[in-house]
């Protein structure tokens, strides 16, 4: 359905056997899985026709169709992960068990149809509430996404519910990968302030860094000097790790590239995303599942580090009392620079 052909509108229809949502203003437009956990597979900026998001080279079979040859150690997530953005929920990081549920890497959500009511539908707003319930665990979701006349991004109301009638702990967190064209050699990140720590990366991980802590931007490197993580490395620098950032000042970051004068951003609740998971690819990362095929970073906006069932050790996990909920809101899109 195309409801207008100018100001705020949106689209539906089928891609690959996934029903799917556009929606878009004159500035930017935004594809959304609702099929596969509202993935956003697309954040374009007209102007310059650059679309912000990474694409997987892993294609993006339809779950009815694509028989798995054996199930992996981390559940089913690579498997159909055309990357972009994910929600990801109750569980973040590697395969966990929680009061007998065993949840796979990046949780329940990602992996299930939604369902969506348009909630607004003017020349001036767009709103799409999208909403689903676990099945291993005792939550619903809800998410609003709105897209306003002239503005350059997305705002996301967002409420999760336990439905259970004991505490439940959960880890909540975003997965936006950005790529090319967007991404290249020369992109800085801008983070106001954290503290760093360097862990291994996917797969047989090549790297230039120690796995030490340091403070933003800094970090030992391999060979004693002091790295800079906010410059973005080169395809041709063939590293690849995963660095979580703490003690984050404010929740918002910026990814800009000078020379296209342009930026993505996210802006979210620090007090419930305290973390920012900071996974970067750049050709270094061989084995399953990349095969140093890849060129991509994301800025993942966590609550605690992985996974569920260690977070609840190291007390971290988000809790729910019986029927009760909690919201956030952000904020994601482009600036001109």
């Amino acid at each position: 359905m195309l409801n207008r052909n100018s100001g705020c509108r949106f689209i539906e229809f089928i891609w690959n056997g996934y029903k799917c949502v556009y929606i878009e203003n004159e500035v930017i437009r935004v594809e959304i899985l609702v099929d596969k956990g509202t993935d956003i597979v697309e954040f374009l900026y007209k102007e310059k026709d650059i679309d912000f998001m990474w694409r997987s080279p892993i294609p993006l079979y339809h779950q009815g169709k694509l028989i798995q040859t054996a199930p992996t150690k981390i559940g089913s997530f690579i498997d159909y992960y055309p990357g972009g953005w994910q929600e990801v929920f109750p569980n973040g990081g590697g395969i966990c068990e929680y009061k007998g549920a065993t949840i796979g890497l990046h949780g329940e959500v990602a992996l299930l149809p939604w369902q969506y009511k348009i909630i607004e539908d003017s020349y001036e707003k767009v709103s799409i509430k999208f909403y689903v319930h676990t099945y291993r665990t005792p939550f619903y979701l809800e998410k609003k996404i709105t897209i306003k006349s002239q503005t350059p991004y997305i705002e996301i109301e967002e409420e999760v519910f336990n439905l259970s009638g004991e505490e439940i702990d959960f880890i909540w967190g975003h997965h936006p990968a950005i790529g090319k064209p967007f991404l290249s050699e020369g992109c800085v990140i801008k983070i106001k302030g954290a503290k760093i720590k360097v862990v291994p990366g996917d797969g047989k991980a090549i790297t230039n860094l120690k796995q030490v802590e340091g403070k933003w931007p800094f970090v030992e490197g391999i060979d004693g000097k002091s790295v800079d993580i906010s410059k973005v490395p080169s395809e041709k620098d063939n590293v690849s790790d995963i660095i979580f950032l703490s003690e984050i000042q404010e929740g918002y970051y910026e990814i800009l590239n000078q020379k296209l004068k342009l930026a993505f951003f996210m802006e979210f609740p620090k007090e419930i995303f305290k973390y920012i998971w900071f996974w970067r690819v750049a050709k270094g990362s061989y084995n399953y599942p990349w095969w140093g095929r890849t060129y991509n970073i994301a800025l993942e906006p966590f609550s605690s580090l992985p996974n569920l069932s260690e977070a609840v050790k190291r007390n971290e996990s988000l809790k729910l009392n019986p029927n009760s909920s909690l919201k956030v809101n952000i904020k994601a899109g482009v600036k001109k620079i």
